[in-house]
């Protein structure tokens, strides 16, 4: 059987289009704390509340792992306030924050403070961005915390994308959270048990992603000011770190220190303040994939 002749391929044949590079993903909108810049300013000041002081300060000092003046990156620095513990630990701080008003109260703090102490350097940016930033240097980092800041952001992918840009080989990055398991906004909350004389944790959906409004001072406020948090699984945040070489390396699970009021159901109560957790800290560190 005779194979069947090929025509020969004309000059004036079209080719076909050339494929157009895809388009980025424009992130979502930003949902920064500037609205409550004033209010959150006067609520934390220089030094921060006593969760800040008393739980996560002593975890972040245990978990980073850098010597001193070293350099960190504080992403989603708000106005400053663990930017300014970790200068008092020797390190050389740059704090960034997509916030303008929070940057400024920042500053300002910094203009307050005595003469011959470090300067911070502060940066005006937003963290899904950090890649894209001319000045964060690449690999330019010996470290970088995230604290309480995390569930405001989404996506996460291009925050984890950032860090292992900015960060050198074996650095660490801590991240601090509300502990999604068991701190999820108006899925969770106390009961009391009444045959067992206890207290519980009631947690009524957790698999499920969920965007929240959260009044951030009830009772105070007529207009109802928010903020906006997503709820995931942790599950969600380890795996899309190690998808961008950010593997996670240890885990700290943070109880309040806060101890209810004296009274009959105090031994119940503080039982529970020190099982069930308030924050989870994430240690994670850059490994080449």
């Amino acid at each position: 059987m005779n194979a069947q002749r090929r025509k020969p391929l004309l000059e004036n044949t079209p080719l076909p289009p050339a494929p157009r590079p895809a388009k980025p993903k424009p992130q979502s909108a930003s949902t920064d704390w500037n609205h409550v810049a004033a209010w959150y300013d006067q609520l934390v000041g220089t030094s921060g509340n006593d969760y800040h002081q008393q739980v996560i300060a002593p975890a972040l000092k245990r978990l980073l792992e850098i010597v001193p003046n070293g350099k960190v990156l504080d992403v989603c620095c708000g106005q400053g306030v663990m930017s300014r513990y970790l200068r008092a630990l020797a390190y050389d701080v740059t704090g960034m924050d997509a916030a303008p008003d929070l940057i400024s109260a920042a500053r300002q703090r910094e203009a307050e403070l005595e003469k011959g102490q470090k300067k911070i350097t502060y940066l005006l940016g937003d963290a899904r961005e950090l890649r894209h930033n001319p000045q964060l240097p690449a690999a330019g980092f010996d470290a970088a915390i995230c604290v309480l800041a995390i569930q405001n952001l989404t996506p996460l992918s291009p925050l984890w994308e950032g860090l292992a840009h900015v960060l050198k080989p074996r650095a660490c990055a801590v991240i601090v959270l509300m502990h999604p398991c068991f701190r999820i906004p108006r899925r969770t909350g106390w009961g009391w048990d009444e045959k067992t004389n206890s207290q519980y944790r009631r947690v009524d959906t957790y698999m499920t992603s969920e965007k929240t409004g959260i009044v951030m001072h009830p009772g105070s406020d007529p207009t109802q000011t928010t903020t906006t948090t997503y709820h995931r699984p942790l599950q969600a945040y380890i795996n899309t770190m190690a998808e961008h070489g950010l593997f996670t390396d240890r885990m700290e699970e943070l109880v309040s220190h806060r101890q209810p009021p004296r009274g009959k159901r105090f031994d119940a109560l503080d039982q529970s303040r020190r099982e069930i957790p308030l924050f989870v800290a994430l240690r994670v560190r850059k490994i080449a994939i």
